[in-house]
């Protein structure tokens, strides 16, 4: 399994209702339809700004929406975490 599988696409919404999309590095591979776009690296996307602060644990929260409701991330399209 190569590297990309490992890459997520997440949603950090913050308190301010903003939302951030993200591309997060997880310890396991994740369905096609949940990966990062393969050109696009780890990190923020195109939705920064907002003067949100995204939680040190970003990861690990991804990682737990994955655990815990995979079903609904592959629905959305993307992990969806929350503060």
């Amino acid at each position: 399994m190569s590297n990309e599988d490992h890459h997520v696409r997440a949603v950090y919404e913050c308190g301010s209702g903003h939302r951030h999309e993200l591309c997060v590095t997880v310890g396991r591979g994740v369905p096609p339809e949940l990966r990062c776009d393969p050109t696009v690296g780890v990190g923020y996307g195109p939705s920064g700004g907002g003067g949100c602060i995204v939680p040190h644990d970003l990861d690990e929260r991804v990682e737990r929406a994955l655990r815990d409701d995979m079903v609904e991330a592959r629905r959305q399209g993307f992990v969806l975490v929350r503060p």
